[in-house]
């Protein structure tokens, strides 16, 4: 077995490997440093950048702020001028969601869906617990399959859309 030499790097040595990129890059450092990057270089024409016209050259007034909060969105409604489509009939004023037609749920699947999460939740209960006997968790076991049983008896078993509830276009 040949030992590797001081002056071969070894990749799996993090530490080496990444003290040997910082001196590719020209960065010296000594234990217990920090690599920091360097600083951004000052500006050749430092009076022309500020005095530009895009830069204010204090810091704004009273007057500047008030303008400035009272053209903010969140300061509520302004006095301006209507909208064009305000006037337009077909437009809707606010949104009001249409009730939906959904058919009342029969009794049979009222007591198939209570079968169904009732077992379920009977199972968890007995499992969890120490004191409830074995033979109540597979009674639950039992009513969970039965709900189930229950509603996928009650799906409809065609897709015929001979009765005219489909969409139309």
């Amino acid at each position: 077995m040949a030992a590797t030499r001081p002056e071969q790097h070894d990749p799996r040595d993090v530490d080496a490997e990444f003290a040997r990129m910082l001196r590719s890059e020209g960065m010296s450092l000594s234990p217990g440093q920090a690599p920091r990057e360097p600083a951004a270089p000052e500006p050749a024409d430092r009076e022309d950048w500020a005095s530009s016209g895009e830069s204010p050259a204090g810091p704004p007034d009273e007057d500047a702020r008030a303008r400035a909060r009272a053209a903010h969105p969140s300061a509520g409604a302004r006095d301006a001028a209507p909208h064009p489509d305000d006037d337009d009939p077909f437009l809707p004023r606010e949104f009001v969601p249409p009730d939906p037609d959904l058919p009342e749920a029969s009794s049979g699947t009222l007591w198939s869906w209570a079968a169904l999460l009732g077992g379920l939740v009977l199972m968890l209960v007995v499992a969890v617990s120490a004191t409830l006997p074995i033979w109540l968790g597979g009674l639950g076991g039992v009513a969970a399959v039965g709900g189930l049983v229950a509603l996928l008896w009650r799906v409809p078993r065609s897709r015929d859309d001979d009765r005219g509830d489909g969409a139309e276009v």
